[in-house]
Parts: structure tokens; C-alpha cells; sequence
């Protein structure tokens, strides 16, 4: 998913019209329709007040991740939990997949079922 989609997509789940975007960040209307309709880019302060205003990451506002927010402090995770995910991000998408795999095995859940075995 592109910028233009995100930000749009955000709009409409927070109900925030662009023009109250646009006033809240004290930037032009025209500037910010041109992200939304794909023919500007913000610079990356912008960027950065974009990502704050609806708390969520840069990296998400780009398409780099569907993960709203990254954690960013060690106390989120315990040793093993980071451990994993600092070699999940390690891996390229390949590896991701095998690796979310071979989770699910341990799990015992079956992979075409969004629910837990008990």
C-alpha cells in the first residue's frame, strides 16, 4: 500500500477531514491533497508530524510495514520475545514466511485457521 492510500485510510478512520489536517499541521490544503493524490511527497519533518499526529510509524506511512508502531523499548519484550523478533526482522521475507511456519507447527494450529487449538 502506497503513502497517498495510508493517509487516506487514516483520515477516514479517525473521521478527520483534510482540510483540519492540513490546519492542524500548518501545512497548505493543496499541499496535502498532492499526498493523497500521489504526485507530492512529504519532506521528513513532515513526514515525522504526519506519523505523530496519528500515531503510528514512518515505516508504516511508507508501505515498509503493516505494524502500525514499532516497539521501541526493551521492556515490551522479554529476552526470548525480542530475541525472536530481532531475527525475524533479520531474515529476508522467504526466511519470514518458513520461520512463521515452523511457529505455527510448534503451536499446533492449523495454518488456514485464524483460531488457537486449546
Amino acid at each position: 500500500m502506497n503513502f497517498g492510500t495510508r493517509l487516506e485510510n487514516l483520515l477516514e478512520e479517525r473521521n478527520i477531514s483534510q482540510k483540519q489536517l492540513a490546519s492542524d499541521l500548518h501545512i497548505a490544503a493543496s499541499t496535502l491533497n498532492g499526498y493523497l493524490r500521489r504526485n507530492r511527497e512529504p519532506d521528513f519533518s513532515t513526514l515525522i508530524e504526519l506519523a505523530d499526529y496519528f500515531e503510528v510509524s514512518t515505516d508504516y506511512l511508507l508501505g515498509i510495514t503493516n505494524l502500525r508502531s514499532l516497539s521501541s523499548t526493551p521492556d515490551d519484550y522479554d529476552e526470548n520475545e525480542g530475541d525472536l523478533v530481532s531475527i525475524y526482522r533479520a531474515l529476508n521475507p522467504k526466511e519470514q514466511g518458513y520461520l512463521l511456519k515452523q511457529a505455527h507447527i510448534y503451536y499446533n494450529q492449523d495454518l488456514d485457521s485464524s483460531s488457537k487449538k486449546k
